[in-house]
């Protein structure tokens, strides 16, 4: 059984203090922090933030998960969920390494030690990578192996999310070409995170359309924007599990 898994999406970026500025906007607060290298607690799940690098440029996501089971046991029980993972040693340490059908690779690790005192400042952000490809069947199959549990799911299937029990959500969305993105939802009024983002100075703006309310934030590499869903109530053509 895989215990307490926590979204941990990480995010290469060229302007750390930027990304720091927008995630402690929100509530977020940093436990634990490398040259190069800083994790924050949001409200549900965590964030990383990477310095880009030529192999990982500016605007890279990468999907990541912890589990409090010892890792070699998540492994072994992923595995016997048909999960394609295997036991590796990459340079941060004993990792599984997912390598999916559709080219995705992802890491589920154990967790982030927390070397900051203090605690997340708003409960109502939760980290939500949205990982893109073809085939939402097979993306929610990986997930729902190593441990996530589907929470709401479209009558069409081109997207389904994920809850982690110990933290954040993940989402499958079908779409040609696999990726994985960075986004968030908002627990609430989204408009009171855009407000909070205009306050600091962040450059973002609502988009209310008929099925969903969203805060677009400018990206801090200059990327696509960064979308904070607000968390869903109408659920016209969408089963909530």
């Amino acid at each position: 059984m895989i215990t307490d898994l926590t979204a941990q999406p990480i995010r290469f970026t060229s302007d750390l203090p930027a990304w720091q500025r927008l995630l402690e906007t929100l509530g977020g607060h940093l436990v634990y922090e490398r040259p190069g290298w800083l994790v924050y607690a949001v409200g549900s799940g965590r964030v990383a933030l990477h310095a880009a690098s030529e192999q990982q440029p500016a605007g890279v996501c990468a999907l990541a998960l912890s589990t409090t089971t010892p890792v070699p046991e998540a492994v072994a029980a992923a595995a016997a969920a048909g999960v394609p993972i295997t036991l590796g040693h990459p340079d941060h340490g004993e990792a599984g390494m997912v390598e999916a059908p559709d080219g995705t690779s992802f890491t589920l690790d154990s967790p982030t030690p927390v070397e900051r005192e203090g605690g997340v400042s708003d409960r109502r952000l939760a980290a939500l990578p949205i990982w893109y490809g073809p085939d939402t069947a097979m993306i929610t199959g990986v997930l729902e192996g190593i441990g996530a549990r589907p929470r709401t799911v479209a009558d069409d299937r081109i997207w389904t999310d994920l809850r982690c029990e110990g933290g954040g959500l993940v989402a499958a969305h079908r779409d040609e070409s696999p990726a994985v993105e960075l986004a968030f939802e908002w627990d609430g009024d989204v408009e009171e995170a855009l407000a909070l983002l205009t306050e600091a100075g962040i450059e973002a703006v609502l988009i209310d359309e008929t099925y969903s309310r969203t805060v677009q934030i400018a990206d801090p590499d200059g990327r696509k924007e960064i979308w904070v869903n607000e968390r869903m109530t109408d659920l016209y053509g969408y089963t909530r599990t």
